[in-house]
């Protein structure tokens, strides 16, 4: 029976694999089952462009162009370099950005790049911090280092060039440029290191450069919190006098003790202790207002709380005095603050689910109504327009809103999942759970053992009866679903906008029940739960267009991986683990552990008594976290899987969660049994073997250890896949003989490149013992530019370089591929495989022209490991390309295939093909992709498949076709007619048969 049940599983392969086809969707197909999220990223600034748009730019390096009135990307444009300034001009947008340094100008309109400015990198200058001087013409003036002020025209050529005169090397002195009127003056902060410090005030003629006078401003050694207003310099001086200076009269500096100006203010004791600040607007020549905070600790229920207090001060009486125009009291935040002309915009959080916004000096306020708790406190605001209100806010967890008339939210963005660090999918529970249907599992063991078998049974019955009433709905769709496509996620009916599914409000403002998730029936409805650097954790529904389920913002941490510790089950939710960095009560470093209800988002807490204290919802470490396992085991209790935690420094290992059964089971079932690898920033490899210590303390024993030479440096290791399903032990050959594969779960490659002869070494290493299974080198590779990277699956591995190499010179892609033994039918004698066994594999190996440089890789996987498998590399073009792994096998023939290469399906050694019907991607910018994550569906043949980075796309993929369901032009009608037809000729004929047969017997 199992030859029989082997025989033809290996058909199934083989029928798989026929020919070599490139897949592509049709046009009508593009949106239908993929989606992409273009993301702008934490904006940094925004700036009113027209009526209908705003730009802004963002901490990820982008500009963009949105509309006001429904947030939609109308252009963006990704920064190959660090992008530190931004200006809106009436006829573009300015930016000004670093390694290298580059000036450029962007039309506003479309985006395309007018002109672009670069420095001399060989003259070591970069540019300054302060914002360029820009006119209507269209010249822009930029501060280079601290020591030049170039003007450019409005082509990018250079007009003028001004220097300082005394420049010291050791001195570290700011500079600050603005025009007024015909001048441009530059302002030269004080040499700290100077006894007697002075600002240097230089006035310049706009036209020529020319120097027309210069002045020297006096400050003390305390000075400090240096800020600009108008045409003022303000600064303090022993953080308890506030000195200002107009740069037009230099010689007459003001001041005013910062006690004597908060006298009046309840809270004038907190500016005198607190740290100050001085916020303004140095653009607008004519501004006299700025906003003075100071911040300020308290100490409560053994924690230290953070406040603000802060007021709007105006400069009088020809600058000559201040005077206090509105106070804001204190705030738990510091909130937004926003300069337009003589507006004054300024927004606090007064509760977690309330902002208030003041505009002065119109002393016009409002309150909008939001949930911040899960977005985080709000941190920039910016007033679009008052008439309709048009409000931009940006919060600390990197949701963007703009609020309306009536603090109604117009639009919002999730820019937080601009900044995924990791990923996981997670499946659904089946809806057709009877015993989640009827409750059963939710009574306790008294209930359940005081109901009788005839009350259950009734329940039962009365649950069907109910049911029975979606019948005919259930049949209408189904016969409706025939005119549809064949694979149907069962929310066609829900599908909603990319606007919509990227809105980070949608699901937490809708008035409706919270939906009950279930999957649908190909296995194709999942959720993503991705954690980001911004502290948040998110869940979206594959087959509604990435929408978001639930999200949540933790405060203070930067989250870093997540693991999926149990999934969907009868009564047992799932259940996720988010791990990331934090800070403690006292300011140290620490490790956040986050355990919640994966299809909630709800904190996750233990119903067993003697564990609860165990699953707190959130618990911090100071421990060194240098590798987190999730190990193969579940918790006797919870069942959730338990996780591993390494402490290098001390050789510790912790299990995650440690109740007494959790420990108990873990020493008797996998200690024996337990041996990872740790990696050390050097590059170093160390095998451990873990053992119990004293009172049960888990410590590492040393098994071995590989040292680099000190000439290579490590920069890529490979991964196995996990949960990987493995069809075949062995690969049929066309003469119907067999190579068994080389199958060893604790493999992984180690590639180094060696820095004296510019070359790369690729190691494949046991894990469990060190061994070296297989090495070779790469000539002439360059690494600095081009980095390495490398995937692997079952028994081979496929890794990518560019070649400095004549034969060729290029990008390549080898591949690896390890069987037990050199010839055909060579097996090891063996029923179980041990790493301590003497096994060396044999490897063969080829190497592939590929087209285009890379980004990131992965490996498509199916739900039993019979379909081939697609190699998706993620490409610097903003594109995914799928690579059946036909074409990276190490047995094409060089020269016509064979009959038995014929028979194996087989084809001639070339290049892998520059097709763009191989991009997953299709036509789609999906920008900034930095890791590929795959799930296997129901459907053997279907591949989910989501990339992310900067951008995030979801599609499926299939590489051996669908060959489990029918095609999307098969004509289901037909076949429904033709068995009509059947029924109706069998009905008609059976009485004719029977007739003809009575009448023979007569006969």
């Amino acid at each position: 029976m199992f030859g029989i049940r082997h025989y033809g599983l290996s058909l199934l392969v083989l029928l798989l694999t026929i020919t070599i086809q490139v897949r592509a969707l049709y046009e009508s197909q593009a949106g239908t089952f993929d989606w992409h999220h273009s993301w702008v990223g934490h904006p940094r600034e925004a700036v009113k462009i027209d009526e209908q748009h705003i730009a802004v730019y963002s901490e990820k390096n982008i500009i963009a162009s949105l509309k006001t009135d429904t947030g939609a990307i109308e252009w963006r444009q990704v920064l190959d370099n660090e992008l530190s300034q931004f200006s809106v001009m009436e006829n573009g947008i300015l930016t000004v950005s670093s390694q290298p340094e580059r000036i450029q100008f962007w039309n506003s309109s479309s985006g395309q790049l007018i002109w672009e400015y670069d420095l001399d990198e060989t003259m070591g200058d970069s540019f300054g911090m302060t914002k360029p001087i820009t006119w209507q013409s269209g010249q822009v003036a930029v501060v280079v280092g601290e020591t030049k002020l170039i003007k450019l025209s409005n082509e990018g050529k250079e007009l003028w060039t001004w220097m300082r005169d005394d420049v010291s090397e050791d001195s570290i002195q700011r500079i600050h440029a603005v025009q007024r009127g015909s001048m441009t003056y530059v302002v030269v902060e004080p040499d700290a290191s100077q006894k007697k410090p002075f600002f240097t005030v230089t006035a310049l003629d706009s036209v020529t450069g020319e120097a027309l006078h210069t002045n020297k401003v006096s400050c003390d050694f305390s000075f400090d919190d240096v800020s600009y207003i108008g045409n003022y310099v303000l600064w303090t001086e022993d953080s308890s006098v506030l000195k200002w200076v107009s740069i037009e009269e230099p010689k007459k500096i003001n001041q005013a003790p910062i006690k004597n100006i908060v006298q009046p203010l309840s809270t004038a004791e907190r500016f005198s202790s607190g740290r100050l600040s001085i916020i303004g607007n140095p653009d607008d020549a004519d501004a006299k207002s700025f906003i003075l905070s100071a911040e300020f600790e308290t100490q409560e229920e053994e924690k230290v709380i953070v406040y603000t207090t802060s007021i709007l001060l105006n400069i009088v009486e020809n600058g000559k005095s201040l005077e206090i125009a509105h106070d804001f009291g204190v705030q738990l935040s510091y909130g937004g603050i926003d300069f337009d002309k003589e507006k004054v915009i300024r927004s606090i959080l007064t509760s977690p689910t309330e902002l208030r916004t003041t505009i002065l000096p119109s002393d016009k306020s409002f309150t909008v109504t939001t949930n911040f708790s899960l977005t985080g406190a709000v941190n920039y605001v910016k007033l679009i327009s008052e008439n309709p209100l048009r409000l931009f806010v940006v919060t600390e967890g990197s949701s963007v809103l703009m609020y309306g008339d009536d603090g109604a939210v117009v639009w919002s963005r999730e820019e937080a999942l601009s900044s995924v660090t990791s990923t996981e999918f997670l499946d659904l529970p089946e809806q057709k759970m009877w015993t989640q249907m009827v409750d059963e599992l939710d009574e306790t063991a008294t209930e359940s053992a005081a109901e009788s078998p005839v009350s259950r049974y009734l329940r039962r019955l009365t649950r069907h009866a109910i049911e029975l009433r979606s019948f005919p709905q259930w049949i209408v769709s189904h016969f409706a679903g025939m005119y549809g496509p064949t694979i149907d996620d069962g929310n066609n009916k829900d599908k909603m906008s990319t606007l919509e599914a990227q809105s980070c409000l949608l699901n937490a403002t809708s008035s409706s029940a919270p939906e009950i998730l279930y999957r649908d029936n190909f296995g194709l409805r999942k959720l993503l739960i991705s954690v980001t650097a911004s502290g948040k954790i998110i869940a979206q529904d594959t087959t509604r267009n990435g929408k978001i389920v639930w999200s949540r913002y933790f405060e203070s941490i930067s989250f870093r991986e997540i693991h999926v510790v149990r999934a969907a089950a009868v009564k047992l939710p799932p259940v996720i683990v988010a791990i990331g960095a934090t800070l403690d009560d006292v300011g140290g470093v620490a490790t956040a552990f986050v355990r919640l209800n994966g299809l909630t988002g709800e904190n996750y807490i233990s119903t067993i008594p003697q564990s609860s204290e165990f699953f707190e919802p959130q618990i911090l470490t100071n421990i060194g976290v240098d590798k987190i396992m999730r190990l193969p085991i579940e918790d006797p209790e919870e069942r959730t899987h338990l996780l591993a935690i390494f402490e290098a420094g001390s050789g510790r290992v912790y299990i995650y969660p440690d109740t007494f059964a959790t420990h108990q089971y873990f020493t008797k079932e996998f200690l024996p049994s337990f041996y990872f690898t740790y990696q050390n920033e050097q590059g170093d490899l160390q095998g451990f073997k873990v053992l119990e210590g004293y009172r049960g303390s888990l410590k590492t024993q040393l098994v071995w250890k590989f040292n680099l030479p000190e000439t290579e440096v490590a920069v890529a290791r490979s991964q196995p896949q996990s949960n990987e399903k493995v069809a075949l032990l062995g690969r049929a050959l066309g003469n119907r003989n067999v190579l068994y594969k080389y199958l060893n779960p604790h493999m992984f490659a180690v590639i180094t490149k060696d820095l004296q002869y510019n070359s790369i070494k690729v190691r494949i290493m046991d894990a469990v013992k060190g061994s070296i299974l297989y090495e070779t080198i790469h000539q002439d590779v360059d690494t600095d530019t081009n980095p390495v990277h490398v995937i692997q699956s079952e028994n081979w591995f496929v890794y990518h370089f560019w070649s400095n190499g004549n034969q060729p010179k290029g990008y390549q892609a080898v591949v690896l591929e390890l069987f037990e033994g050199a010839y055909e039918n060579e097996r090891v004698e063996s029923s179980n495989f041990s790493s301590f066994d003497n096994i060396q594999p044999h490897v063969r190996s080829a190497a592939f022209t590929f087209p285009y440089p890379v980004t990131t890789m992965g490996v498509t996987s199916t739900r039993n490991g019979i379909s081939t498998k697609d190699i998706l590399f993620g490409l610097p073009t903003h594109q995914i390309m799928s690579v059946n792994k036909r074409f990276l096998d190490p047995r094409r023939p060089l020269d016509k295939p064979t009959k038995d290469d014929q028979e194996e399906f087989l084809f001639s050694y070339g290049p892998i093909p520059d097709d763009k019907r191989m991009f997953l991607t299709y036509h789609l910018d999906v920008v900034g992709i930095t890791d590929i994550i795959t799930s296997p569906s129901l459907l053997e043949s279907t591949s989910l498949v989501f990339a992310y980075g900067h951008d995030s796309f979801f599609s499926r993929a299939s590489p051996s076709k669908q060959f489990d369901v029918l095609s999307e032009d098969f004509s289901k009608s037909q076949l429904l007619l033709t068995i009509v037809g059947l029924v109706v000729a069998i009905r008609v004929s059976a009485p004719m048969v029977r007739r003809k047969r009575v009448n023979a017997l007569w006969k």
